[in-house]
């Protein structure tokens, strides 16, 4: 059998306490300095939980304890954090502006609006070898993919692919730019004041919409 005490803890005996002690049953008496029985329920939920409280085993019940709140950051960890905080923004906004839309129009009507987008080793390859190839093997056509799942192509004339591509180029030009600006700017900040005023939105060029007339074939 085990006893609670308010000044002696758990007490644990083989046999009753005699008379001469001060034992009681409510916790008035405990708060008295009286030892208190515990019933068996009381014992299995102490041997469940040997570190909870006197009161706790009595109640059957642990207390509560409050979340442990984290450590604040150095000023230095929690500058680096917004940092890469920032960077990832950056990253994601150009990933974002990585698109332009074809206008696909007919009998003076738009039938498609599709959105592609072409890399740079792409773009490079298409104009000074891809298409000048095809162009000379005979070709007046060639197939651009769409950014969607799953892809859709779009036949379109060499010549007109040949026309817009330096705009997609300028356009990247420009949008590479800011990124890199961007970039430098949160490297260089020295406070999370500082990063917070990069807007990673701002000044971004319009995405580009080319016409692609079905009726003229450019």
């Amino acid at each position: 059998m085990i006893y609670i005490n308010r000044n002696n803890g758990f007490w644990s005996l083989k046999n009753p306490l005699p008379d001469s002690y001060n034992v009681g049953t409510t916790i008035a008496d405990y708060d008295k300095g009286a030892y208190l029985l515990l019933s068996n329920e009381q014992e299995v939920f102490y041997a469940m939980h040997p570190e909870a409280t006197q009161l706790e085993v009595w109640n059957m019940e642990l207390a509560s304890t409050p979340e442990p709140q984290p450590e604040p950051l150095p000023e230095a960890d929690a500058l680096e954090l917004a940092r890469q905080a920032k960077l990832q923004e950056i990253v994601e906004q150009d990933e974002f502006s990585n698109k332009f839309f074809v206008s696909v129009t007919q009998g003076g009507i738009e039938v498609a609006n599709q959105e592609l987008w072409i890399d740079k080793d792409l773009r490079n390859s298409l104009y000074s070898i891809t298409l000048p190839a095809l162009q000379s093997d005979g070709e007046t056509k060639t197939k651009l993919w769409t950014t969607g799942t799953p892809p859709q192509s779009i036949d379109v004339p060499i010549s007109w692919a040949m026309k817009y591509l330096p705009y997609l180029e300028i356009y990247a030009k420009r949008t590479y730019d800011l990124r890199a600006s961007n970039e430098a700017a949160a490297y260089a900040a020295t406070s999370e004041a500082e990063l917070a005023q990069i807007d990673v939105k701002a000044n971004y060029p319009h995405f580009l919409t080319f016409e692609l007339n079905l009726d003229l074939g450019v």
